[in-house]
């Protein structure tokens, strides 16, 4: 259906515009200035994500810390991977997640590591270099970034399927000692590969650690 005004046919008389001339003219400026503010804020909303529409069996589980869940959470699903493990990291300190990763390796699991680079290989993170020892040692790779000012991901791709992601920084005080969350998303690979684009994205811009020791 296509809309029409109502009323009388607006013409335009330049010489002689009258009361309800300029009213019209007015009414169908604003009428258009809406028109264009609604197109512009659709143009602004383009590029949001879309929501994805998961499989049945997609299964979600959440842990938290101090009380222990967090890190069980997140050494489950580093210990139920059987192709690969992306890691993106602004902390990695924990020798619990560090073991698991090298445990991963050691069974077949292709496991690459991504790091802030400002927060990992800093001269004092002794507990930082230590966790990074562990698993450079054991061949896996690990890349550090430092493209941001902020490398601030703390996200595991598992098996281009299942997502980990939260607040959990893979540190002994993310564990023990702070507030927490960890939110695993099982077998939904449409969402894996949104973060395993971002994730490769990134890698991309990362160089190859070298330990000093």
């Amino acid at each position: 259906m296509t809309w029409q005004p109502r009323g009388r046919t607006l013409r335009a008389r330049s010489h002689r515009p009258g009361t309800a001339g300029l009213f019209h003219a007015t009414l169908w400026a604003r009428v258009l200035a809406c028109l264009l503010l609604a197109v512009c804020a659709a143009s602004a909303q383009a590029g949001a994500p879309q929501p994805l529409a998961l499989p049945r069996d997609t299964a979600v589980s959440a842990g938290f810390s101090p009380d222990g869940s967090a890190l069980a959470l997140v050494l489950q699903v580093i210990g139920q991977a059987h192709r690969s493990i992306d890691v993106a990291a602004y902390l990695l300190t924990s020798s619990d997640v560090a073991r698991a990763l090298v445990q991963a390796r050691r069974r077949g699991v292709q496991v690459r590591v991504l790091l802030d680079a400002k927060s990992d290989t800093a001269e004092d993170a002794r507990y930082a270099r230590h966790a990074l020892g562990i698993l450079v040692n054991a061949g896996i790779a690990v890349r550090s970034i430092d493209a941001y000012p902020l490398f601030h991901d703390k996200y595991m791709i598992i098996d281009r399927r299942t997502v980990q992601t939260g607040s959990f920084n893979y540190t002994s005080s993310a564990a023990r000692r702070n507030a927490e969350n960890v939110l695993v998303v099982w077998n939904a690979p449409q969402l894996a590969a949104r973060y395993q684009a971002d994730w490769e994205r990134n890698w991309a811009l990362g160089r190859a650690v070298q330990l000093p020791y």
